[in-house]
Formats: structure tokens, sequence, C-alpha cells
């Protein structure tokens, strides 16, 4: 009987013993502090800030020349192809008339002065772009009349700008411009009077001129043309990356460090913004200032960081 108690009290005890072991984990000892985010800092500038509105555009050549045949006659020769630049009196076409070629070689040993009865050159009447070729390839016979090609006059090229009437006054002045193209070149331009006249959407149609397009720029592109809304001679300045707002933006705020471990956050007034920079109107900051421009998403007000260099 003193066996069966002494074993009984054993498997009573076998449970708070291993309760008690398994109560405190090792892992629970060896972590430490939660890791401190990993931040970037930087320091306010003072310069130059251009806020700007961009909107969609499509080149036009407003003047054309449309070459066609002078006479009825055979296609001899095709001497340019689409997208050509060419230049006032240059060879497009040449063309043999009817008679020409019914006469053949015989047309010399008639009259030698005859030598070039019947050859007609096409010449291009202004310099320009060949934005149209109806005739691409030699042997077709045309009646007198026929559109042979197209040439826009690559020195009239400009923009069609689109503008809403809300934002008429950036183009009053014929402003100054900068044009993107769609490989991203940018061009300088300049904003012409509007047109008489105010498209379906409510907008104000301008004539934006290129400065020196570059090379040929085909006719119905699509660039963007940007115009200065705001300019700013001495701003005081943050990259775009270290101001942080709420889901309304309404409130934006930047984190400042105290220390090299400790950044709080400061709430900011903003002004003139562009896409890289934005500029701190309240509060001033010092020079020496340094505001967090990675690592700062989410973090809490009077945070642990750990800055890298």
């Amino acid at each position: 009987m003193r066996f069966s108690l002494s074993l009984a009290a054993h498997w009573l005890l076998l449970p708070l013993l291993l309760t008690a072991c398994h109560s405190k984990d090792p892992e629970d000892d060896a972590a430490g502090p939660p890791p401190r985010a990993q931040v970037r800092a930087v320091t306010v500038a003072t310069q130059a800030l251009t806020q700007y509105r961009t909107f969609p555009a499509t080149s036009v050549y407003p003047r054309k020349s449309t070459v066609t045949a002078p006479v009825a006659a055979y296609v001899t020769g095709v001497r340019v192809r689409l997208g050509d630049r060419v230049t006032a009196g240059q060879v497009l076409f040449t063309l043999e008339t009817k008679e020409r070629r019914a006469l053949g070689s015989d047309v010399q040993r008639i009259d030698p002065g005859l030598k070039g009865f019947g050859l007609v050159a096409v010449t291009a009447p202004s310099s320009g772009i060949v934005s149209v070729l109806n005739v691409q390839q030699a042997g077709d016979y045309l009646l007198e009349g026929t559109a042979l090609c197209t040439v826009a006059e690559s020195s009239q090229l400009v923009f069609q700008l689109n503008l809403p009437y809300e934002y008429h006054a950036l183009a009053q002045g014929n402003p100054s411009c900068t044009i993107v193209l769609p490989d991203s070149t940018r061009l300088t331009g300049t904003v012409l009077a509007p047109l008489a006249s105010v498209s379906p959407g409510q907008s104000e149609v301008y004539l934006v001129r290129p400065s020196n397009p570059p090379g040929v720029i085909p006719e119905n592109l699509i660039v963007q043309v940007r115009l200065t809304q705001t300019q700013r001679d001495h701003a005081q300045t943050l990259p775009a990356a270290c101001v942080l707002a709420d889901e309304t933006l309404h409130h934006f705020w930047v984190m400042k460090l105290v220390n090299d471990s400790t950044a709080v956050k400061v709430p900011v007034t903003l002004g003139v913004q562009n896409p890289a920079e934005i500029e701190i109107k309240t509060p001033v900051f010092s020079p020496r200032d340094r505001i967090l421009s990675a690592g700062n998403y989410g973090l809490a007000d009077t945070a642990k960081v750990k800055l890298v260099r």
C-alpha cells in the first residue's frame, strides 16, 4: 500500500514538473529589443523651384503641298520614301508620256533635239517632310492631276494644345514651355495666341511652336506640354520622399532626427511642388537639421531608428 501511494504521488507531481520546465521558453531569453528601422537623412536646401501643369498635345503640320502629276504619263522612278526630308526643287518622281513611250528609241533618230521629249521630272514645291506617299513604285499609268505625294513644310511644325478653359491664364503672354516627346526628348517651345474656336470639351485651342525640333517628327504624335503654374526663387525645399501625409491629404509632416537614434514627427505646411522637390513653407529648418528621406514611412512619433550613412 505504501508503494502504491508513493507511485501515485509521483504521477501527480510529474505534470507539475513538466509545466515548470516549459513555462520559460529559451527563445524568450534570446529575444532582445525590437529591431530599429534603418533610415537615411538629408538636410534642407534653398533653391528656385517651379510647379507646372502638364497637358497632352498633338503634332501638326498646318502648311502642306500636294504634289500632282502635271501630265498623263507612266511613272518611271520614285525617288523618295515616306518620312523623307526634302528640299525645294528636289526631284521626287520621273514620268514618261505615252507619246515618248510609243516612239521609244526612234525619237532621237527622228530629231536629235527631241532627246528630252516626253520625260517629266516632278520636283518638291517647298522644303519639308513627305507626310503622305500616294505612289510608291514605278510602272503605274497616271492621269493628269493624280496626287503623287504630300510635302508638309517642316519649318511650320506646331503642336496643337487643347487647354481646359480654367487653366487659360497659364498660356497668356506667349509663355515658354517644355515639350516632352514619347522618347523623353525635351524641347523648348512657345505658346502662341489661341485660335478663335473652343473644342467640344470646352477647351481653348493653342498652337505651341518648338524652337529647334530635332530630326523628323511625324504628324499626329502625342506629346506632353508643361506650362509653368507657380515659381519661387528662394524656396526651402526637401526631396518629395521626405514628406508624409494622412489618407485625406490634408495633414503633412516630416520625421526629424533629434539624435542618431531618435526621430520625431514635425507637422509642415507645403508650398510649390514638383515630382522631385517640395517647398516647406513652415517651419523654417536649420541647415543642420536632418530630415528622414528613406525608411520614414509608417514611423510613429518619437521613433527609435538606425541611421545609415
